[in-house]
């Protein structure tokens, strides 16, 4: 295999770490968009949960003062969702936001069986929460 079709093929075997930051195939307008992997975890059920949050997004946000988000500080998505997502690793060590109060809303939530995760892209994942800021 050539290094040009190893840059198209989907790597299944990526191991995702607290504080890379990656590249992803982002909505347009959001081509500096970016995911920072804050948490990697073994669920019996679902398999390998990484945790994420974005930077650079361009949400609409009915909500917000100047009308749009640019973050989203935790959202939890299966392995294969984000290797369908990534694009390429930009940094091994980068500072981890602070995600720790909406990991725990999510914990609460996914041990009573009130929360999941993202199975689709991230891209997709953002125009579903943008949807839903603006409800």
């Amino acid at each position: 295999m050539s290094a040009q079709q190893s840059k198209t093929k989907v790597p299944t075997n990526r191991e995702y770490k607290a504080g890379q930051k990656w590249s992803y195939k982002t909505r347009p307008g959001e081509e500096g968009s970016f995911l920072i992997i804050l948490k990697v975890e073994t669920d019996p059920k679902l398999g390998t949960i990484v945790h994420i949050a974005l930077n650079g997004l361009k949400m609409k946000n009915r909500r917000s003062p100047d009308g749009f988000s640019e973050s989203a500080n935790h959202l939890p998505f299966a392995k294969e969702a984000i290797d369908k997502s990534v694009l390429k690793q930009l940094k091994e060590n980068t500072d981890l936001p602070d995600f720790e109060e909406g990991y725990q809303m999510w914990r609460e939530a996914f041990n009573a069986n009130r929360a999941g995760i993202y199975t689709i892209t991230v891209a997709e994942a953002v125009s579903i929460m943008e949807a839903t800021l603006n409800q």
